[in-house]
């Protein structure tokens, strides 16, 4: 069974080297990363995909709370743990009410504190098989989309509204799935499709370009050769 993956996230040194030590694999997590404050954790999580965040509050570039808001807003299933000081309660208790699952005491937590949290966190997670079909579906549903509109303008954006998700998960989450990333897939499929209509059509190859989406006509034909080796009418010609 896959193990469910953790961000740390504190700007202090020896609070990232005690958190490292702790036994995240005996107890069937997997510490995927650490980083110095807000902005670097959000950067670090639209590539590792992490099930849980263990944040401190007060960072320096982006705070705690500053996270929490943008985390939520990318994937409302992460659970964010958060790491305080005595004088930061009123902050711990906003972060809880921005969806953070837990709070730890900083200096005073100890490492089954930290476990309770934890589980109490995994408890929140939806079935990762589940989620698992879940995001193969919304991926499968993207590539038919892509493929029925291929002669049409649309964005990473637009089809990540399609299926219902974030643009930032959303393109991490289609590297993964299909070893490509969102654009080149695209450019991949219009290529495939325009060497079939070159090859199975009487379409002159300028309708070609349209048909497959590419408007520029030189740059369909610069990027046509630069994955065949032809240029499209030397390619009608040889596979035609």
């Amino acid at each position: 069974m896959s193990r469910i993956k953790v961000i740390v996230v504190d700007d202090e040194v020896p609070i990232r080297e005690n958190l490292r030590l702790f036994s995240w694999s005996l107890h069937d997590f997997e510490l995927v990363g650490e980083a110095r404050h807000g902005q670097e954790a959000l950067e670090m999580c639209h590539s590792r995909l992490p099930d849980i965040i263990v944040t401190d509050i007060m960072m320096p570039v982006m705070d705690g709370l500053q996270l929490t808001r943008k985390l939520k807003e990318w994937r409302q299933d992460i659970q964010i743990i958060m790491l305080t000081c005595h004088s930061e309660f009123d902050f711990a208790r906003e972060a809880l009410v921005l969806g953070a699952c837990d709070y730890l005491l900083k200096g005073t937590y100890r490492d089954e504190d930290l476990l309770g949290a934890l589980i109490k966190a995994k408890s929140r997670l939806p079935d990762k098989g589940q989620v698992d079909s879940d995001k193969r579906y919304e991926i499968r549903m993207a590539m038919a989309y892509i493929r029925e509109h291929l002669n049409e303008p649309f964005s990473m954006q637009s089809v990540a509204d399609h299926v219902g998700l974030s643009p930032n998960y959303f393109g991490s989450l289609f590297r993964k799935e299909t070893a490509y990333s969102f654009h080149d897939y695209v450019k991949r499929e219009r290529l495939e499709k325009a060497a079939q209509l070159l090859c199975g059509s009487n379409m002159k190859v300028y309708e070609v370009a349209i048909k497959t989406g590419f408007a520029n006509y030189r740059y369909f034909t610069d990027v046509f050769y630069k994955q065949y080796g032809l240029t499209p009418r030397e390619y009608r010609v040889e596979h035609g």
